[in-house]
């Protein structure tokens, strides 16, 4: 009898180790592809000179001999409110501000307006913010940014859901927007409105991103290095690389079928980053010949990789906030991630300008 039960003990044991590693996705990781060798993401094909050929508003590749074909991903929402971009100066540095927000952080809008995202913050440098809004069939929400859209002009908002698998689209919807009503910034920043950001050290990182925060120049000359920049490609912030997520109930699961290789391409966290105007813009055209991915960090990997835009990390793109203990330990931060309490957020960052680190 003894025997039979530990027999019967050691099946169960078995068993619950064979589930626990199921769980955990262990297996799936035996049938993933090996990204160095096999990666490839639809859709195939020269999509770059589709892209260049669809920017140009042609039908046929140059010589043509091959049909521009249809894109495969289009983001055609309806905008409810956009922001007019005016026109500026052609010699003034320009620098737009598209921050990602949800409905109702009405809180979280009015503190970035009176802090980080202060449009009238440098005489010598033109900053244009926009908050990038989805739509909600609460209809208190939607009267929310309506008011803020009249009151302010700084609302884009389209009309698809707002939820957290949707970002992808929030983000390419703000992509949109760039390329059909503000093209002529030099820089976008894409930044969550749960961040602090130092303006200063974003004008500084722009100037010199490799140097960054080794270079100490000022802001009156910053800017000089960019005169002929108009071809740049910086596509800048934390790099990550890292593997999918298997765990069967994790709410960042990937399975097999929607993404096969063992590692993911490079990719910059979504939740800050910098792009110039000639990077946003391949990123837009060949994102019309990429397939959908609901996370919206991972896509514009995919989206970059494709386009052949090399990333630029900055350690000093905080996805973990860094520890505060006055001024001088956010002296280089150029963006913090978890300032979910937007007071404290605006405390810190009145005390870092005070200190001429904002």
């Amino acid at each position: 009898m003894k025997t039979r039960h530990k027999r019967i003990y050691k099946y169960a044991a078995v068993i619950a180790g064979v589930f626990l590693l199921d769980f955990f996705g262990v297996f799936t990781h035996f049938f993933e592809l090996e990204y160095e060798t096999k990666f490839h993401y639809p859709m195939d094909g020269d999509v770059l000179k589709y892209a260049e050929a669809r920017k140009n508003k042609q039908s046929h590749i140059d010589d043509g001999s091959e049909e521009v074909p249809n894109p495969i991903n289009l983001y055609n929402f309806t905008f409810l409110h956009q922001r007019q971009c005016d026109a500026v100066e052609a010699k003034k540095p320009q620098l737009t501000l598209l921050i990602k927000s949800a409905l109702g952080n009405v809180e979280r809008r009015e503190a970035i307006r009176r802090t980080w995202g202060y449009e009238q913050r440098f005489s010598d440098v033109h900053i244009r913010r926009v908050f990038l809004l989805g739509a909600s069939m609460d209809s208190k929400l939607m009267d929310i940014a309506d008011r803020e859209a009249r009151e302010y002009g700084d609302i884009v908002q389209s009309d698809f859901i707002d939820a957290y698998f949707n970002n992808t689209i929030k983000t390419m919807m703000g992509f949109k927007w760039v390329v059909e009503r503000c093209p002529r910034a030099q820089y976008y920043m894409f930044v969550d409105d749960d961040y602090y950001v130092s303006m200063k050290n974003v004008l500084r990182f722009i100037a010199h991103p490799a140097l960054y925060p080794e270079n100490a120049i000022s802001l009156n000359s910053m800017w000089e290095k960019k005169a002929s920049a108009e071809h740049e490609k910086l596509f800048a912030g934390f790099v990550f690389q890292s593997r999918p997520l298997r765990h069967k109930f994790s709410k960042w699961l990937v399975t097999l079928k929607e993404y096969p290789f063992n590692r993911w391409p490079p990719y910059v966290t979504a939740g800050a980053f910098i792009l110039s105007r000639a990077a946003l813009t391949d990123i837009y055209y060949v994102s019309q010949y990429t397939k959908h991915f609901r996370f919206d960090d991972i896509y514009l990997g995919l989206v970059a990789l494709k386009a052949r835009i090399n990333l630029t990390h900055c350690g000093n793109f905080h996805f973990h906030r860094p520890r505060y203990s006055g001024p001088d330990s956010y002296r280089f931060v150029v963006a913090s991630h978890e300032f979910d309490d937007s007071h404290e957020m605006e405390r810190i960052w009145n005390e870092c300008r005070s200190s001429n680190y904002a």
